[in-house]
């Protein structure tokens, strides 16, 4: 019953309109309405429609934004010459908005023409340096280039840009792993734990990372907490295992072995991994 009305009368709530029924009700005569049931489209997938809305909606309107929304539509149907048309008229129309060189980017990442990706990720990251996850993307597009340095300093940049968000920390923390940096990833790893207390994988990985750093104990005490966040995840309780009979506590290790059971194909995947981590090799 709802507080504040009389004889349980139920306040009517307002109703949130479903932008495509409202917009069906007459053709859209602006840009921005043509947007509206574009984007209400491809919500529902159905791109195509989305395609024809978001032409209209650039015919309207000469905002490169709608030039970048129909590059993204295009892209998402992989009808990426088309995409990559409708991002250079935006560039074109604004060189200065990042979101067209971005998108860009992410075509070029999609067919692994990283040179080229990674000078439009870089002038994306330019005009908008505290967009985190612009720095991610290049950082990645770095990495498959062998150029490590580069990539650390963009998720170095990333994590100062938005320090409160684990995947940051743990993507940063992955990279220091690769590349030998142990007590470093160990520190970035820490704090993707602490920024995403209730994330089981956080917690193995950093038990994985304390494992190689020969820190036994809290890597046990990590491997608890994932247990803890995550307990039917027998992996975890193998890795534990593990680290008990390495102390030398072979009762608890047996009694964790037991408790895991058997592993499916998934899990031993996840093992085998976990082992070539610890012993210092790419996840």
């Amino acid at each position: 019953m709802s507080q504040g009305f009389p004889f349980g009368l139920v306040r009517r709530q307002p109703q949130s309109v479903d932008p495509e029924e409202e917009l069906s009700q007459r053709e859209p005569q602006t840009a921005d309405g043509n947007k509206r049931l574009a984007d209400a489209h491809l919500s529902k997938g159905r791109v195509h429609n989305a395609i024809t809305r978001y032409k209209k909606a650039a015919r309207m309107d000469s905002d490169p934004s709608y030039r970048t929304d129909l590059g993204d539509a295009y892209a998402y149907a992989e009808l990426s010459l088309k995409a990559v048309s409708q991002y250079r008229q935006a560039i074109k129309a604004n060189p200065r908005r990042p979101e067209p060189h971005f998108s860009l980017g992410e075509v070029f990442t999609r067919y692994g023409k990283w040179s080229v990706a990674i000078i439009e990720y870089s002038t994306a990251v330019e005009l908008a340096p505290a967009n985190a996850f612009y720095r991610y993307k290049l950082a990645y597009a770095y990495r498959q280039t062998g150029q490590v340095v580069e990539a650390v300093e963009q998720l170095e940049q990333a994590v100062s840009v938005r320090p409160a968000e684990a995947f940051y920390h743990f993507e940063l923390a992955s990279l220091y792993a690769d590349t030998g940096r142990t007590e470093e990833a160990i520190s970035e790893m820490e704090r993707a734990a602490t920024c995403s207390p209730d994330d089981d994988y956080y917690s193995a990985r950093l038990g994985m990372l304390y494992s190689r750093a020969g820190r036994l104990d809290a890597a046990a005490e990590s491997y608890r907490e994932a247990i803890r966040l995550n307990p039917n995840k027998p992996s975890y309780k193998r890795l534990l295992a593990e680290t008990y009979y390495c102390r030398g506590y072979e009762a608890r290790a047996e009694a964790q072995c037991e408790e895991a059971g058997d592993l499916d194909p998934y899990e031993t995947d996840f093992i085998e991994r976990a082992h070539r981590f610890t012993l210092g090799g790419s996840w």
